[in-house]
């Protein structure tokens, strides 16, 4: 803990703390239980930090506006302290949700509670999604949401933003409901479990012998090499854009040929085994390396490149290739791997999949890769027979 975030609280020092682009939490060095959150919107709200039955949890005890002084805000605490050590949960408690509160609520305590557990990715999904597609149903009182409004809601998403989209605003629903009733502060039922999902079928589009021909001699001319670089580094290592996009050399292991990636969508560090033509790519692009980052871009902010849309478009219209996007480069890997011989279980592997279902979709190979199969066997079948 930063010796800048703990000092004891006064009205002057805590007026003058300026939110930043993140949570920030301070500590009283005059009751060290006493919290200080500061929101990026600059909200200031005092929590109890303790264990309870071994696990550290934030009691909510209001906002600055509400508590006027640190000195009431550590009465409330030495309260609080005094409930915690007679075996009581005081969190739970002041956490209890009724039919009053508004969905908002479920939502703010969701994230607060669950953003350290989940993808920094996957959490800035939630927060777009809830902002921009559910804001509407923020304020509506718990008991006002019926099973009825999210079948009409999913509906409505569904047909202005696709099948997908839709499915995963009521799989946010499920998940923050869920939430309040495995902690067992919301006894009502949910309502987002009644509604039924758009069926979808998995998509596995990739590039057949022809295409991939054709692909790669349009990508071999393309003239910016580090858009040339990160789609190879696509196509050689099956990962998603964002971790290639955010490669560092710290991260590669050139003797050992393997690349740590810190974390993936699954949120696991993994460790992904780099091929030959992947290391030659390393190796020249280090030669000339001024930057943390593989990938190194003047032109964003974060240092690294961020999007090759313009480029991928230029050279699959090139390779008179359609319907094919970035995220399909996967797709073609874990086909040729299990064409190659790979069985599932090295595929999931190779593509970091969480489970088995996802690779399971690669089983499935397309026509050309069956005949080359077919061929093969026939061929030693028809050759065991003039034996």
């Amino acid at each position: 803990m930063s010796k800048d975030n703990k000092f004891r609280f006064t009205k002057t020092n805590i007026e003058k703390i300026q939110p930043t682009d993140k949570r920030a939490y301070y500590y009283d060095t005059a009751e060290p239980s006493l919290m200080l959150q500061v929101t990026p919107k600059g909200v200031k709200t005092y929590y109890v930090y303790k264990r309870i039955h071994g696990r550290p949890t934030r009691t909510y005890l209001g906002t600055v506006d509400v508590l006027k002084s640190p000195e009431m805000a550590r009465e409330m605490a030495a309260e609080v302290k005094v409930s915690i050590n007679k075996g009581e949960d005081p969190h739970k408690k002041n956490r209890q949700y009724t039919q009053e509160d508004k969905l908002q609520k479920l939502f703010d305590d969701f994230v607060e509670e669950r953003e350290r557990f989940i993808g920094k990715r996957t959490m800035a999904n939630y927060k777009s999604m809830w902002n921009s597609k559910l804001s509407k149903l923020a304020n509506k009182r718990l008991s006002d949401i019926t099973s009825d409004d999210l079948k009409l809601l999913h509906r409505k998403i569904s047909e202005t933003a696709g099948n997908y989209t839709g499915n995963h605003c009521i799989v946010l629903l499920r998940t923050i409901y869920n939430y309040a009733i495995k902690e067992e502060r919301y006894d009502g039922k949910n309502p987002a479990n009644a509604v039924k999902l758009n069926k979808k079928e998995a998509r596995v589009r990739y590039l057949e012998h022809a295409e991939l021909k054709r692909f790669m001699e349009a990508l071999e001319t393309y003239n910016n090499e580090t858009a040339r670089d990160v789609i190879l580094m696509l196509l050689y290592t099956g990962v998603r854009k964002t971790n290639v996009f955010e490669m560092r050399w710290c991260d590669i292991d050139m003797d050992a040929k393997i690349w740590k990636i810190p974390q993936t969508k699954t949120d696991k560090n993994v460790t992904i085994a780099l091929v030959e033509p992947a290391i030659e790519l390393l190796k020249r692009r280090q030669l000339n390396a001024d930057s943390e980052w593989v990938f190194s871009s003047a032109y964003s902010q974060s240092g690294h490149i961020v999007e090759i849309k313009r480029a991928f478009a230029t050279i699959i219209k090139k390779a008179n290739i359609t319907n094919f996007r970035v995220h399909d480069l996967r797709h073609t890997l874990g086909t040729y791997l299990i064409a190659n011989g790979a069985d599932a279980f090295m595929v999931k592997r190779a593509l970091t999949h969480k489970s088995l279902q996802s690779t399971q979709i690669y089983v499935n190979l397309g026509v050309e890769h069956l005949r080359d199969k077919l061929n093969d066997t026939v061929e030693k079948m028809i050759k065991i027979s003039k034996e």
